[in-house]
């Protein structure tokens, strides 16, 4: 016990001295900062740091309320990075009077800082943790420059890191986009670790005092793993890293605009954040190279201005510097020129680098001659110029630069393709195409012309006068020349060569490229022309007896030679002569030809027409008329489309003379069809000096002639003019027939063609495409080459089956056959009235006996195949005891009850299944049912008594013994008929035994007839057939007609 309160007092004066000391410890401070504030007031000016030649890094932690912070250790790095823009950077983590410290995780740099510190302000170059480099505290406005002069604690080969940095800002002004090049200008490759992070340029919150920090710390910039970006840098090749972040990660302060306050720093280190680390290097926005001496543009070109060389032309070869850097430079170097060969550079010449003041240029040109160098298709020569020697040159990536010189080389031809025919009439025109191969990087085919001559076949005679066009169609590496050839309508017929040559933007020509036989002009023969030729004029009508002079224009035609030049004649006597001044025939006709009905009928001259290399021949036709007679002109051909009309004036193709051959006017002339050489095709009226013709139906198409009279009352002429009625394609016509509408019975198949019932007036059945189609996988089946269909379907419905048909040219129709699948049709009783199938007969249906059964078709149909089916219920016990079969309509016995005949209660039901002529099954939907009736006692009529009181009349008592009686009979039938039907069901559950097999029928003995019942033999037909190998062995037909269906059905179950 006094241990422990011994150590209770020692407890407590231990607190009371630390309070003392603590107490003492605020009064100095206090002091001090009293007097750090009487220093400020002292207005101390800033003294400019000396660059250590390299940049330098450094992270700083303060407080709104610390007053070293604000009055010395933040004006000091302000003031250091001012004088030191390009060589020195930090990082601010800055407690605000509003938001507190920054949220630095995952990275939690200000503990990093803060591990080794006693308070604020506290500095760290180059994350150092103690030395000279680790600072807490701070006097002055100066305090870092001598430790910053001194090198920061940077790592030894901070020189051999350049960097870039560059901030975007997106369209849309939210996103900013941070772009920093790392070059490493070592020698072998490093790994670094990238620290960077968003800082505000000056703090939006302030100290106490109302100065604001700089680089104030918002956010990092980490690797996908919220680590430091690692990096392994190769020797001069530049590394390029982006981050986005958004716009609003910093704030506006201190005057800048947030995009002026977006502020990135990054320092590379050789460790993660979770170390300490060396620093190599560090950048922010405000620092770039010192010293920057780099290629500006470097070009090899043609002297002659050409794009490309070939050899033996002069290259000059110039490139252009600049001094890219913050400082003017004037420490030597070099800019060299080398020619890329083999590998190996071979070096042109050089000058020393001049003065360059900040953004002073220097220029060097050398001149190359190419005679020496071997050109290559599609090749090029290389060159490179080279600055070397620069002292302190932070970008080595722009120290050099290669330039190329396109190998220019002559074209290579295709050979030319006609575009269409290539054997013409002579004056058609005729196109090539052609294309060339550029062969080099410096043509194509839009800086390539090509040249395209032509010349008769052997002769070397070239020309190209009959060049009209030359045309590039095509784009990019589709282009080609089409060049079109219009030989005139003289030019010499027969085969033409050509050849192809190409010249490119340098100058160059290919070889010829020589096509043989390329094309061949063709005469074009004279022609006499008729109806249906473009250009006919019709037949010309010509007075009998009467010299008259006919033009050969639209009727006589030449391609190449005109009229005037054409040698026409003929040894016909109606030819007088032609006169090609005026391009008439005179012809002279000295009758008229008549048809055997009186009609005056064309006559034809046989002329030959020539014209100067060939020779053709044919007949003119004319129609020969009386003096005074109405004349026709030609009438040119006339076409509709086929089911529809036309209509045609006919007064400016007919013109009427006088005896005297005075005109009369053409509209007082009667005119009249007189004639259609097809009226299976066409009608043809006149109303009014107007033809009207239609078509007689809307399929048929052809040519009909339609011959007309004009008449003046005394005299008459006629013409004949040609109509077409053009064809226009029809759909196939699907007709269904007997077929619409089939009835099928499940598992039946209907079979028919197709193609007889479709018909097309415009196509073949070979041209027609036919589907049958339906809605049941598999059930129709269509061979297209056969035309048959097959029908089959297993379940009962209404199915559809459409059938298609298309021609050759797109038109098709379509037709549904309905069809209607059934199990069986039915069969009918007749009714009262008749209507029905068949009709019952049966002789007695009295109790004891077996009445006898007729069946009769007394409907339409013809039946087969029969099969009646029997059966004697009993309406009391609700039990059918006895059934047969007859394979007959009968007459046929029914034995009931083992023969013993029919009894109360009883009735007969039957059912018929046959099949019907068109092979369907027939079965009657309805048993028909016949009753057991009491037999009728007739009695002898007995005498009349006249006096009825004397009959005798039966007691009560003797009623109530009969009523008795006929109950206990009731009874004891039922009690009968239960044993029965009891003895019935014990033998339902057997087995099924082939009779055959296992019983000898000829053993059977028939049972003992009854002295009291006698069952009738079954009537002849009512036994089923016989099995096809006759009666089972033993079996006597007595015995197949009981039990014959019995066997047939224990057989089927087997």
């Amino acid at each position: 016990m006094t241990a422990v309160n011994s150590l209770q007092k020692i407890s407590s004066l231990t607190m009371m001295l630390l309070i003392l000391t603590m107490s003492s410890m605020g009064y100095f401070m206090l002091e001090q900062e009293t007097a750090e504030k009487q220093e400020l007031q002292a207005k101390e000016m800033p003294r400019f740091a000396v660059s250590p030649g390299h940049t330098v890094f450094g992270e700083y932690v303060g407080a709104h309320w610390c007053g070293p912070c604000m009055g010395s250790a933040s004006p000091s790095l302000v003031n250091l990075k001012n004088s030191n823009t390009e060589d020195f950077t930090y990082i601010s983590f800055f407690v605000g009077a509003s938001t507190g410290w920054p949220s630095d995780g995952p990275v939690n740099r200000q503990n990093h800082i803060m591990a080794s510190s006693s308070g604020y302000p506290t500095y760290a170059f180059a994350d150092e943790n103690s030395g000279s480099c680790y600072k807490v505290g701070s006097a002055g406005s100066n305090y870092y420059d001598a430790d910053f002069s001194a090198g920061g604690c940077m790592h030894a080969d901070a020189s051999d890191f350049s960097m870039e940095l560059g901030i975007a800002l997106d369209s849309t002004g939210d996103i900013v986009t941070t772009t920093l090049d790392i070059t490493y200008l070592g020698a072998n490759d490093i790994t670094v670790y990238v620290y960077g992070a968003v800082t505000e340029k000056i703090g939006a919150e302030a100290y106490d005092d109302g100065s604001r920090p700089h680089h104030v710390f918002r956010e990092w910039l980490l690797s996908a793993d919220n680590d430091f970006t690692e990096v392994t840098l190769i020797p001069n090749q530049v590394e390029t890293l982006t981050w986005d972040k958004p716009l609003n990660t910093v704030r506006s302060g201190g005057g800048n605009t947030q995009w002026e306050n977006f502020w990135p720093v990054f320092a590379l280190m050789d460790g993660d954040y979770s170390t300490y680390n060396e620093v190599y290097a560090a950048i922010d926005l405000d620092m770039g190279p010192l010293i920057d001496i780099g290629i500006v543009d470097f070009e090899a070109r043609n002297s002659n201005a050409n794009n490309g060389f070939v050899a033996g032309d002069i290259l000059d070869l110039d490139v252009n510097i600049a001094n890219n850097g913050a400082e003017a430079y004037s420490d030597g170097g070099s800019i060299d020129i080398y020619h890329l060969s083999g590998g190996e550079e071979i070096h042109l010449g050089g000058i020393s680098i001049n003065q360059l003041p900040v953004g002073g240029t220097q220029s060097y040109s050398i001149m190359f001659d190419t005679g020496e160098i071997t050109l290559t298709p599609s090749g090029t020569s290389s060159f490179r110029a080279r600055i070397s020697g620069v002292v302190g040159d932070r970008v080595p990536s722009n120290d050099y630069q290669d330039g190329i010189a396109l190998h220019d080389m002559p074209p290579v031809p295709n050979r030319p393709v006609a575009v269409a025919e290539s054997s013409v009439e002579r004056g058609t025109p005729i196109q090539f195409e052609s294309s060339a191969l550029p062969n080099d990087l410096v043509d194509d085919m839009s800086t390539m012309t090509a040249d395209l001559h032509y010349s008769v076949h052997g002769t070397n005679t070239w020309d190209d006068a009959w060049i009209t066009a030359i045309d590039m169609v095509g784009s990019g590496g589709n282009s080609r020349y089409i060049h079109t050839i219009t030989p005139p309508m003289n030019s010499q017929s027969g085969s033409y060569d050509i050849r192809m040559q190409w010249t490119d933007s340098g100058g160059q020509k290919s070889d010829w490229e020589i096509t043989e036989n390329a094309f061949e002009l063709r005469n074009a023969l004279p022609r006499i022309l008729g109806p249906g030729d473009d250009g006919y004029g019709g037949i010309p009508t010509v007075k009998v007896d009467t010299v008259e002079a006919v033009s050969i224009v639209g009727l006589i035609s030449d391609a190449e030679t005109p009229h005037g030049e054409l040698i026409i004649d003929s040894n016909a006597h109606q030819f007088v002569s032609y006169d090609p001044e005026t391009l008439e025939i005179n012809v002279l006709f000295d009758q008229i030809s008549y048809d055997s009905i009186g009609n005056s009928i064309s006559q034809g001259i046989f002329f030959t027409v020539g014209d100067g290399e060939d020779v053709n021949s044919g007949t003119l036709m004319f129609n020969v008329i009386e003096n005074g007679q109405p004349r026709w002109s030609g009438i040119p051909t006339q076409s509709f489309n086929e089911g529809g009309s036309s209509s045609l004036v006919l007064t400016e193709y007919v013109s009427d003379t006088d005896d005297n051959g005075n005109p009369v006017p053409a509209n007082t002339l009667s005119l009249s069809v007189v004639g259609i050489s097809d009226e299976s095709l066409l009608s043809a009226e006149i109303y009014d000096q107007t033809l009207n013709v239609a078509a007689l139906d809307d399929d048929s198409f052809g040519m009909a002639e339609i011959t007309v009279r004009a008449s003046d009352g005394v005299k008459e002429s006629d013409t004949v003019i040609i109509f077409y009625i053009n064809n226009i394609n029809d759909a196939p016509i699907i007709d269904l027939g007997e077929y619409s509408n089939p009835i099928l019975q499940t598992g039946d198949r209907l079979t028919f063609n197709v193609i007889d019932l479709i018909s097309d007036v415009d196509d073949s059945q070979d041209d027609i495409w036919i589907t049958v189609t339906t809605f049941v996988p598999g059930a129709v089946q269509f061979n297209p080459i056969s035309g048959l269909a097959t029908m089959s379907w297993e379940d009962a419905g209404e199915e559809m089956v459409t059938v298609t048909a298309e021609d050759r040219h797109g038109a098709s129709s379509a037709a549904i056959i309905t069809v209607s699948v059934v199990d069986d049709l039915p069969l009918l009783w007749a009714d009262s009235s008749g209507f029905g199938d068949l009709s019952v007969n049966i002789s007695s249906t009295e109790y004891g006996l077996n009445p006898s059964v007729t069946i009769e078709n007394v409907g339409n149909l013809e039946l087969s195949e029969i099969k009646v089916i029997w059966s004697v219920c009993n309406s009391i016990t609700g039990i059918c005891n006895d059934f047969g079969t007859s394979h007959n309509m009968g007459p046929f016995i029914v034995l009931a009850n083992d023969g013993e005949g029919l009894k109360i209660a009883d009735y007969v039901t039957l059912s018929v299944d046959a099949v019907d002529s068109e092979g369907f099954d027939r079965s009657t939907t309805d048993q028909y049912k016949a009753y057991a009736t009491e037999p009728v006692e007739i009695t002898p009529d007995e005498p009349e008594d006249s006096d009825n009181q004397d009959k005798p009349v039966i007691s009560v008592m003797t009623a109530g013994l009969i009523a008795m009686g006929i109950i206990l009979s009731i009874a004891l039938v039922l009690a009968l008929a239960i044993v029965l039907q009891r003895g019935r069901r014990d033998g339902v559950n057997v087995e099924v035994y082939d009779y055959q097999d296992e019983y000898d029928y000829s053993e059977y003995e028939e049972p003992e007839p009854s002295p009291l019942v006698v069952p009738p033999p079954p009537p002849p037909g009512m036994g089923p057939p016989l099995p096809p190998e006759g009666l089972p062995p033993g079996w006597t037909m007595e015995q197949w007609n009981y039990y014959g269906a019995e066997y047939l059905k224990r057989r089927e179950l087997q």
